[in-house]
């Protein structure tokens, strides 16, 4: 059962993106990345709510994604790897129980060291809604990767009553990208600073929704390239 609904997600999922019209803005941002990093990668990083246009978005490049390891979230691991990803599993810790987080994290560390660019959901997978959580600050210290505010926001979409408001992209629908001011996280980055840059890289990603929502307004002039 588990297969036939990641199958009809991912049908879905690629049917919708054949109407959509995806813009993207703050490319330069990008390749400034790409210049700070120790291997060239960087580390994007999305609020859940806008997940499933920030992943068609991406559709034909190569990202390394943390997707958890419950069952509700095999769609997504099957819709990742079919359009290109390299996926790795894992959850958060429960009490004592790690869930595989730990080790995600580390495969996911080894392939931002080669180069490879990663995404992550970062108040995913349950919430809070728009709240940074430190692993992905630990991945960027770890791999030497600036992290990237990243935004894909819909002109017209359906709204979810879940914990994050997700938004489901109506067909046909106007999609600006938006890529965010880089931050890079210290190698010598103590946990106690972790909590400020998590906070400052949540602003990154806001202001990114804010641009890419205000770039509508531009949209005859906007690049329809996700690279410069």
């Amino acid at each position: 059962m588990t297969k036939l609904i990641s199958l009809f997600f991912y049908a879905v999922a690629w049917f919708l993106s054949l109407t959509y019209r995806f813009r993207y803005v703050g490319l330069e941002n990008l390749t400034r990345a790409q210049k700070l990093g120790n291997s060239g990668g960087y580390l994007l990083g999305i609020w859940h709510q806008n997940l499933l246009p920030g992943i068609l978005s991406q559709t034909g490049l190569h990202y390394v994604v943390i997707v958890s390891r419950s069952k509700d979230a095999e769609p997504v691991a099957y819709a990742c790897r079919n359009l290109g990803h390299t996926v790795v599993r894992g959850s958060s810790r429960k009490g004592n129980v790690d869930k595989g987080g730990k080790a995600a994290k580390e495969m996911m560390i080894e392939e931002l060291k080669k180069g490879i660019p990663g995404s992550v959901t970062v108040d995913g997978p349950k919430g809070p809604a728009r709240e940074v959580k430190p692993g992905i600050i630990d991945m960027a210290k770890k791999s030497g990767s600036p992290l990237v505010g990243f935004a894909a926001i819909s002109k017209s979409y359906w709204e979810f009553n879940s914990w994050d408001k997700f938004r489901l992209p109506k067909p046909f629908s106007k999609i600006v990208v938006a890529y965010g001011e880089p931050l890079s996280v210290p190698a010598d980055a103590s946990k106690e600073v972790f909590e400020s840059l998590a906070k400052q890289h949540g602003i990154h990603i806001e202001d990114a929704c804010v641009a890419a929502s205000k770039a509508f307004e531009n949209w005859p002039n906007l690049s329809k390239q996700n690279r410069k």
